[in-house]
């Protein structure tokens, strides 16, 4: 009820963008200890914070860890930069560091990439193993045909 209030308040004063509202009412009824507590804030710096938090939080809505460790590395830091800047939860912003920057998830992602390199190498030799395969096998049929025909003629009677 009093993250509602104080939310909808901000609003009021164009202080808050109304299209924020409803995300981080339920982000912060979940997660009351992101509440800003300090009662002498201004309302444009309480805004500002909570718009900025309503779009590191859409972020980490739409983007993986992997977009993160891409394409969108430049777009995360600076995000939760500002978030931090504010009087916000460290030990939760923390949190959101760690698992979009795990750096145990590169190692893994180099690893996975390793992995398929080696995978597709050994299938081009099981390839090639087979194909030769194929063919050694194909040359004893025709040497036991061979065989078997000369085995053949040898067995049949010489005659006269």
């Amino acid at each position: 009820m009093v993250v509602t209030k104080e939310l909808e308040n901000l609003v009021s004063k164009n202080n808050l963008a109304v299209d924020n509202l409803s995300l981080l009412t339920d982000f912060l009824v979940q997660h009351p200890s992101i509440l800003l507590r300090d009662t002498s804030l201004g309302s444009r710096y309480k805004g500002h914070a909570y718009n900025c938090l309503a779009d590191l939080l859409k972020f980490l809505q739409t983007h993986s860890v992997l977009d993160v460790l891409d394409s969108s590395h430049s777009e995360f830091v600076e995000l939760l930069q500002d978030v931090c800047s504010f009087a916000f939860d460290k030990d939760w912003l923390d949190g959101v560091e760690k698992r979009a920057l795990f750096p145990g998830l590169q190692i893994s992602h180099h690893a996975l990439q390793k992995l398929l390199d080696s995978k597709h190498i050994l299938s081009e030799h099981v390839k090639h193993q087979l194909a030769s395969s194929k063919d050694i096998l194909e040359s004893i049929i025709q040497q036991e045909a061979h065989i078997l025909e000369t085995h053949a003629a040898l067995s049949d009677p010489i005659g006269y």
